[in-house]
Order: C-alpha cells, then structure tokens, then sequence
C-alpha cells in the first residue's frame, strides 16, 4: 500500500503544478480540432462524401476506400501522436525525479518505512502512469471521433497507443537513471532527446561506414545501435502496426524493452548507494 501511495503521490504532485491539466487541455484541443475537421456523409448506393475542413476531399466514393482512406488517416495520426506525444511527455515528466532527490524532499521520504528501490519505482511508476493516462485519452479519443464520424471500427490504431507508452517507459528509465546520477532535469531532457536524435542515424550506419577510416568506429557505432532504444524502427512498426501490414520483426520492441530495464536497475543501483 504504501509502495502505491509513492505513485498517487506523483500523481498529485502532477496535479498540483498543473502538468497533467496542461496534457490534458492539449489533447481536448487536439481532439476538438479533429471532430470539426472531418466530416463524412454517407450518400446512397454504399456510398460517402468525405470533407476536411468544410472543403470537399471526395463527393462520392466507395465505401471500401473511404474504408483505406479512414486506415491511412489513422496511420498517419498514430506517426503524428507517436512522435509528439512522446516530445510533450519527456518534457513533462521530466522533473519528476530530479525534484524528489532536492534536499529536504528526499529526506522526508527516506524517513518513512520504504526501501529506496521502492521509493525510486514508485516515482517511475508514478510517472509512466500520467503518461498512460494521457496517451489512453488522446489515442482512445481520436479512435472514437474518428470510428462515430466514418463508422468504421479499426481497432488496429488503438495498438499504438500501447508502443507509446512502452517507448516512453523505456526513455524515461534513462531519464530516471540520469536524473539520479545527475540530479538536473535539463540534462534528463537531452539524454532522451539525444537518444531520439540518433536511433535513425543508427538504423542508417551501413551508409555511414564508408565515411570511417578505421573498423573500430564501425564496431562502436554497432555497439551503440545495439545498447541503445530503437525508437525510429519502433515509429515504424508503429505505422505498420495501424495500417494493418506485416512486421517483420519485433526484434527492436524487445531489445529496447531490455535496454530500458537495464538503467532502471542501473538507477536503483545507484540510488541505493548514495549519500544524502
């Protein structure tokens, strides 16, 4: 119980600096946006107009491809979301750990009955939650509006919302992990702005071997593609993913999945051994 009440606690502290309202009133106007934009009519004969911001994009097509079009509408929005709902979550979770470990904060947790790993999970937990939370009502509502208005039920799209959260659990046990060794949410930031930078500069390193003199540099950038989250191939099995084709292969989800686990244990570790 007392574990939990670490990650009810972030939620509240959430609350109180208004981190979560601003997600919130960010996505309600992100999703009031999307129900004004689109508009379908449904004509006679299987047929439908389709209009986007009162202009009129079909005036009749089939209902099978207004069907590939609802498809490659949500394929598009799960790329959008996948990359700015993880921007706008690293930046608001960001202090979240840096916070706790300011004097006076830390001390007043370490004093009550809970081992520090719980302590440092709980906060992790805490975190990931806001952001699930967020990432279930953006994802969910855009699906809704999206399904009422076309009648088209594709429950594909709501998949990426499940790699969102799993991509941001896995930044943010860098995060957290920097957050402890560093104590600086700005360096927090760049750790997984920089982690993001790189994945697809990393998946194209074969073009990049031509321009290095010696194969060392060519094992190093190996070793980093391989020690570090893969989050450009996971925006694209992302895509696959909604737009209902093959994924051929789940390598990168479960290689970053392990990557994450190993700086969670690395910052409990280290929290574990620091003086305060």
């Amino acid at each position: 119980m007392k574990f939990l009440a670490i990650i009810a606690y972030t939620l509240r502290e959430s609350l109180a600096k208004k981190t979560f309202i601003a997600f919130f009133v960010v996505i309600t106007i992100t999703h009031l946006l999307f129900l004004f934009a689109l508009n379908v009519d449904l004509v006679s004969g299987g047929m439908a107009a389709v209009q986007l911001f009162g202009k009129e994009v079909e005036q009749e097509i089939e209902i099978e491809k207004l069907r590939q079009i609802v498809i490659g509408i949500e394929s598009g929005l799960a790329l959008a979301m996948y990359g700015a709902g993880i921007f706008l979550a690293i930046f608001a979770t960001a202090s979240l750990v840096p916070n706790m470990l300011e004097k006076g904060s830390v001390d007043l947790l370490l004093s009550r009955p809970l081992a520090r790993w719980q302590l440092l999970l709980g906060r992790y937990l805490g975190a990931l939650s806001i952001v699930a939370i967020n990432v279930a009502y953006l994802i969910g509502g855009a699906w809704l509006i999206l399904s009422l208005k076309t009648g088209f039920w594709h429950t594909p799209f709501l998949a990426s919302g499940v790699i969102i959260i799993l991509v941001f659990g896995v930044l943010y046990a860098i995060m957290t992990f920097v957050g402890v060794t560093a104590r600086n949410s700005g360096v927090s930031i760049i750790a997984a702005y920089l982690v993001i930078f790189v994945s697809p500069l990393l998946l194209a390193r074969d073009k990049i071997y031509a321009l290095l003199s010696q194969k060392i540099y060519q094992w190093l950038l190996d070793g980093i593609y391989y020690m570090t989250p893969r989050t450009a191939e996971l925006g694209n099995i992302t895509r696959l993913m909604v737009a209902g084709e093959t994924v051929a292969s789940w390598t990168p989800l479960f290689q970053s999945l392990a990557v994450g686990a190993a700086f969670l244990l690395g910052a409990i570790y280290a929290f574990e051994k620091k003086d305060f």
